[in-house]
């Protein structure tokens, strides 16, 4: 059973298509929204103060990047992963993180100036429900950055990094998460590509060692239901 929108306290007046579908995604990080809600037009319409055609337009962008499904006469939700499409998008993480991780540690080594990004790791580190979306966006963003690799850059935030987060939030365990997060920067920071990407595929490789003891009713049947 998926739980209800929770609308902000206000209409948000003039926001944009983009601004949208930055807030739905934030809402799958900050638990707002889960996978497998239905999003009803005239819900988003009043909660985000924008038209009809804002929202549509909102909608198919997160439908084309896989995070809703829009289905004939029964509308759009948030997509909800099966078993295998988790597996299958948890082993593509694993690689593209621990290549993002080891270029970034070869950027430093050969130095590259991380203030940006050690300064998103530590506020990384003291997030709190309310920033974590947003802090951990720009964290994400500054490990790109720092390796410079452009084809990562446009890949990740493609990814559905978002659902697999919040489809399996309340199986994870944060501390190790986080203790696997400090392992990765301070692997980074030191400029050692081995050990950075080591950890970084090691933290997602755990999630998907997991994936066949988590229960049914975690995931979608494979046809969607």
């Amino acid at each position: 059973m998926t739980a209800p929108r929770q609308f902000p306290s206000r209409p948000l007046p003039g926001s944009s298509t983009d601004g949208v579908v930055r807030d739905i995604l934030h809402g799958l990080s900050d638990g707002r929204y889960v996978p497998g809600q239905r999003l009803v037009e005239p819900d988003l319409m009043q909660a985000y103060g924008v038209g009809r055609s804002t929202v549509r337009e909102a909608l198919g962008r997160l439908s084309a990047g896989g995070v809703v499904e829009q289905m004939p006469h029964r509308g759009a939700r948030i997509r909800r992963l099966d078993r295998r499409a988790a597996h299958d998008l948890l082993r593509v993480t694993e690689a593209l993180l621990g290549l993002a991780a080891r270029e970034a540690a070869e950027a430093v080594a050969r130095g590259a100036d991380a203030t940006g990004f050690a300064a998103a790791a530590e506020a990384m580190a003291h997030a709190t429900p309310e920033t974590e979306a947003r802090i951990r966006a720009r964290y994400y963003r500054d490990l790109v950055a720092l390796g410079g690799n452009g084809e990562l850059r446009r890949l990740l935030p493609a990814l559905q990094i978002h659902l697999i987060r919040a489809q399996l939030r309340p199986l994870r365990q944060a501390d190790l998460a986080e203790e696997a997060r400090a392992g990765v920067v301070a692997a980074i920071l030191a400029g050692d590509p081995a050990e950075a990407e080591a950890r970084a595929r090691a933290h997602v490789a755990r999630l998907t060692a997991a994936l066949p003891a988590m229960p049914d009713a975690a995931f979608s049947t494979p046809e969607g239901r």
